[in-house]
């Protein structure tokens, strides 16, 4: 019986890829673009888990939750960065620090807020559907499909909105952009908020399928800047291949061994990427200085 599991083991590894992509695209404008070591990227997806949460126990309307959870997670983002960290861009070290202290911050206050103790989301949809037999969560097919949609809405937003074009030269060159009279500022300070908002959406849409408590934000912080770095920083489609690599195989251990040896087995999959990445840069350096000097020999004769 084998093959009896294996499209519910197929599709297990299709979501935590999913989730892998989702919780590193928030940070892939805060760390991957502005170049902050971003610490408080699992408290913003805290706060993204915990709105949905908290609108739920008003309102009983997990949606609204949903909708509202990234609009708040962006303005705390956009307080950060006005407050704390825009002063900091130049000084990695001590916006490392700075975030590292907003993130105790923030977890204290939810606690004070929520308590420590595990907390439930329930599921907007509920129930499942047969795939060749097999139930399938609907909503772990929406996670899939809002990663999807996401990525394609983040790609053509960076390459075809005026705003995307600023930051890219910003973050290309600040003292160029500015001469051409972009605000670097604002726009440094649009790429925390738009980050932040992505990683609370991200805390929402997995709130349902987690257990909630103070710590569910550092659950995804380490994978997340394991996936952004092992990417490459500043490259959506490197993200989404890291992701993928690093979400699918974990989904894939964790059916023949424990979780937590899976886990270990993935830290010592990214070290390795992390240490692979450089040796291709050289190697492509190699090739791109061996090609012109083969094209002048080649010329010469």
């Amino acid at each position: 019986m084998i093959l009896g599991f294996l499209p519910v083991d197929s599709f297990n590894v299709i979501v935590l890829a999913a989730v892998f992509v989702l919780v590193a695209t928030g940070l892939h404008f805060t760390f991957g673009m502005l170049n902050v070591v971003n610490l408080v990227h699992g408290e913003l997806i805290l706060i993204g888990a915990y709105t949905t949460l908290q609108v739920q126990k008003t309102t009983g309307n997990v949606l609204l939750g949903m909708a509202l959870a990234p609009l708040l997670a962006g303005v705390v983002g956009l307080a950060m960065e006005r407050g704390v960290l825009r002063f900091l861009y130049e000084r990695p070290l001590d916006s490392l620090l700075a975030t590292f202290g907003l993130a105790l911050i923030i977890r204290q206050v939810v606690q004070f807020i929520f308590s420590p103790n595990p907390q439930t989301v329930r599921s907007p949809i509920g129930g499942s559907f047969l795939l060749g037999g097999f139930n399938i969560p609907w909503w772990r097919l929406v996670i899939v499909l809002v990663t999807a949609g996401l990525l394609v809405g983040v790609i053509q937003f960076l390459k075809r909105s005026r705003f995307g074009l600023q930051a890219r030269a910003t973050v290309a060159n600040p003292v160029l952009a500015e001469t051409m009279g972009i605000n670097s500022g604002a726009v440094r300070a649009g790429l925390f908020a738009l980050g932040s908002a992505i990683a609370g959406l991200a805390g929402a849409m997995l709130a349902p399928i987690s257990t909630l408590n103070p710590q569910f934000g550092l659950l995804f912080l380490v994978n997340s800047f394991l996936v952004v770095i092992i990417g490459g920083k500043g490259s959506l489609r490197g993200l989404v291949v890291a992701g993928v690599v690093l979400g699918g195989t974990l989904a894939a251990l964790q059916f023949v061994m424990s979780t937590v040896l899976a886990q270990i087995l993935i830290l010592a999959i990214a070290i390795v990427g992390v240490r692979v990445r450089p040796l291709l840069g050289i190697v492509r350096e190699a090739q791109t200085k061996t090609t012109p000097a083969a094209s002048t020999s080649a010329s010469a004769r």
